[in-house]
């Protein structure tokens, strides 16, 4: 069932919720001490008297009525209990709101009973969950027999809601009936998990869902990933807090660049998440039919990169956080706890191996709104007529001519005046009809610098040629003693009458050999007290008289270059923006080319498609290895999730921002995932995937090349370390 937008809660609404949890929560669970959250954890009277203060905000009804909240308001609240540390069975009421939301008239006073606190569910997946040692149940003359393991909350929850059998479904016993026996199970998870003997237990079945039991599973694997997420985000804070105050050898300990890489690793793993997840929730409360491989995606990712996040945030707060006093000891204990239930990452990487691989399916398209679908519609058509052309500047030239390099250029500047996920579109169905990037190199960097600094008389003759696809760059920054650090620029420029005079050596150019111009920065004031103060930014001809090309073969097949300028003179009116302010231009220019490189996304999730097709193909029957269906599972939350984060600066522009350090986050995470999928492949396909792509017996998508390519996309526009160093800095205010 789809579901319009004006039906569901709006982001204000649950914004609103989010502050009245919280507020609720910071009132009746105060985190000023932890011996006495531990204590308050086990007992079962506060415990439940937390659940009844949900009910009363009407939290526990959350399921019910999509319009009233739904799976995103239930991860939200969810997510706020785990911030706080706090067991409860919030899950069980949701879980039972949704598989009756559709038969609420036959189940009245029982949704009456929970929603009111009179009844509190704890849950159970039986043969639902992933983990094989979870137990199981038979069911005779409705009672049910068996054991059922690692179930929680049974110190004050009233009944446990679990899942019977395909016959019967979903059934409710008591717990404090004499047929039910609870053995508790120290561990990890605080209060502890329990076991369940069940001899002969009366059951109330209830109604037929239309839920599918396999769905309800994912949607406890996403609330337990919400609950995972809280504890995790809390603890990231609470280390950034730290890392700006606590000093050593006389500084603060996030000024050390190895300390603001962790934490940006962090950032990016648990942003990655956050979207992963929301996106998955938003698709099942509209219904979209893609929300189970979105599920498994998101849960197939978090496992692995939340305990990560908590290990590395151990490793930094050191010996403080390893006390049972700290949060973070107790947060470590929940996100290794709620992440391995249900069978963890594996069971939800399986999940995703057998859609891809059995099913036959491709990782799903995203639902761009209306106007970026239509797009994605005109834009396949149109690359049917026009693809594969004769050659890649035929290419270029015919889209531009159909306006494609302009696609969200303001209508001011003769654009389309289209939005962002619109040129998602146009750059995910390339990607996918296999246009080569020379073919779409339309000088969309620099087109972007000169709508804001560029001069009227510079708008006019760059501009439309950029538009038709008849002008090419090559950026001039990198140097030989100057790579990532543009501050450090030995280029000079010296104004000597109406001419810019320019000394100096660029490297590693990629297209400087085929380019019109060169996007040129050089120092024009040496003196400058800060170094970036002087530099400024220059449209230099690669034709000019004084320039010298020496090309090299790079890794990846193509060539770059080293630019010799010797007394280079260009007109005054070269200069782009104001003299010495360069910095601002290529900053600019950088969050462009940022945000153009994570749209490399799309070309590794196209390369993800060629290596599953290859598995499925293979004459060895690899599609059946455990192995290799664990790595494919792995690779497909990857690839949701780089997609997520492009997805999140992609919206940022789409709202009129600039996505500096959530274009780096995008970057650097799709830049390496480039890497491991290359790696990968090899691993699972062996020599036949080191082959070009014209010899004999290769495997067909340039699996190799892309692999070969995936370094020039982690230290293009500035290192990943580089970019680390500006996450830290820029996304979480780390010190210098």
């Amino acid at each position: 069932m789809t579901i319009q937008a004006a039906e569901l809660p709006s982001n204000e609404e649950r914004e609103l919720i989010r502050r009245a949890v919280a507020g609720l929560l910071e009132e009746h669970w105060p985190l000023d001490s932890m011996e006495k959250a531990v204590e308050r954890a086990s007992q079962p009277g506060t415990l439940k008297a937390i659940y009844l203060k949900l009910a009363e905000l009407g939290l526990t009804s959350l399921g019910s009525n999509p319009a009233e909240g739904g799976l995103r308001e239930i991860l939200l609240v969810t997510e706020e209990i785990g911030r706080r540390g706090i067991p409860s069975p919030f899950f069980g009421a949701a879980l039972c709101n949704i598989l009756l939301r559709d038969s609420a008239g036959e189940s009245s006073d029982l949704l009456s009973k929970i929603h009111g606190g009179e009844m509190i569910l704890s849950t159970h997946l039986g043969q639902l969950d992933g983990d094989m040692d979870s137990g199981s149940v038979k069911i005779v003359e409705s009672s049910a027999s068996g054991c059922l393991k690692y179930v929680e909350d049974t110190a004050y929850a009233s009944h446990l809601l679990f899942y019977t059998s395909p016959e019967e479904g979903w059934g409710i016993v008591a717990l404090n009936d004499p047929a039910v026996s609870i053995t508790e199970l120290p561990g990890m998870a605080y209060p502890a998990l329990a076991e369940l003997q069940l001899d002969r237990a009366p059951v109330t079945f209830l109604a037929g869902s239309d839920q599918k039991p396999e769905n309800v599973a994912r949607l406890a694997k996403l609330v337990l990933t919400a609950r995972a997420l809280g504890a995790a985000s809390r603890g990231f804070e609470l280390l950034v807090d730290y890392a700006k105050e606590r000093e050593q050898f006389g500084q603060a300990i996030g000024r050390f660049q190895a300390v603001q890489h962790k934490l940006a690793d962090n950032m990016i793993r648990l942003e990655g998440v956050r979207l992963c997840l929301g996106n998955a929730a938003e698709a099942f409360d509209f219904g979209d039919a893609s929300w189970p491989v979105y599920a498994s995606a998101a849960h197939a990712l978090a496992s692995p990169a939340l305990r990560q996040v908590s290990l590395e945030n151990h490793h930094v707060f050191g010996a403080i956080g390893y006390s049972e006093e700290h949060e973070a000891a107790h947060q470590f204990k929940r996100i290794h706890s709620d992440m391995t239930r249900q069978g963890g990452a594996a069971a939800s990487r399986e999940e995703l191996a057998a859609f891809l691989l059995d099913q036959g399916n491709d990782m799903p398209d995203y639902d761009l709104g209306e106007a970026g679908n239509k797009f994605r519609a005109t834009t396949q058509q149109w690359l049917a007529e026009n693809w594969p052309a004769s050659d890649p500047i035929s290419f270029a030239k015919a889209a531009g001519e159909q306006g494609y390099f302009q696609v969200t250029w303001p209508k001011t500047f003769g654009g389309m005046g289209a939005s962002p996920l619109e040129q998602l579109a146009f750059i995910e169905e390339c990607e996918r009809a296999g246009v080569p990037q020379e073919a779409l190199i339309s000088g969309e960097i620099q087109a972007h610098a000169l709508m804001v600094f560029g001069t009227t008389e510079q708008q006019e003759e760059f501009l439309p040629q950029i538009a038709a696809g008849e002008l090419t760059f090559c950026l001039g920054y990198s140097e030989p003693g100057s790579g990532s650090d543009l501050a450090s620029l030995k280029t000079t420029a010296v104004l000597d009458g109406d001419e810019w005079v320019i000394n100096g050596q660029k490297i590693w150019t990629t297209l400087a050999e085929d380019a019109d111009y060169m996007w040129l920065a050089a120092r024009t004031n040496p003196d400058a007290v800060k170094p970036h103060a002087g530099v400024s930014v220059f449209l230099v001809p690669m034709n000019t008289p004084g320039i010298t090309i020496r090309p090299s073969m790079a890794l990846y097949g193509k060539t770059f270059c080293q630019e010799f300028l010797d007394d280079v003179r260009v007109p005054r009116s070269a200069l782009v923006g104001e003299l010495d302010r360069g910095w601002m231009v290529i900053m600019a220019a950088l969050a462009t080319e940022r945000v153009i490189m994570g749209g490399f996304v799309s070309q590794v999730r196209e390369k993800f498609r060629c290596l599953v097709e290859a598995v499925r193909k293979h004459p060895g029957n690899l599609r059946k290895n455990a192995a290799v269906r664990n790595e494919i599972g792995k690779l497909a939350g990857e690839i949701e999730a780089s997609r997520q984060l492009n997805m999140g600066a992609t919206r940022i522009m789409e709202e009129g921002g600039i996505p500096i350090h959530e274009a780096s986050m995008s970057g650097v995470f799709n830049s390496e995932l480039m890497e491991r999928l290359g790696e990968t492949a090899l691993d699972i396909l062996g020599n036949a995937c080191t082959l070009h792509d014209d010899s004999p017996g290769a495997i067909p998508g340039e699996l190799e090349r892309m692999l070969r390519q995936a370094i020039m996309m982690v230290v293009g526009g500035g290192t990943n370390e580089i970019q680390r160093n500006l996450i830290a800095q820029r996304g979480l205010g780390l010190p210098r």
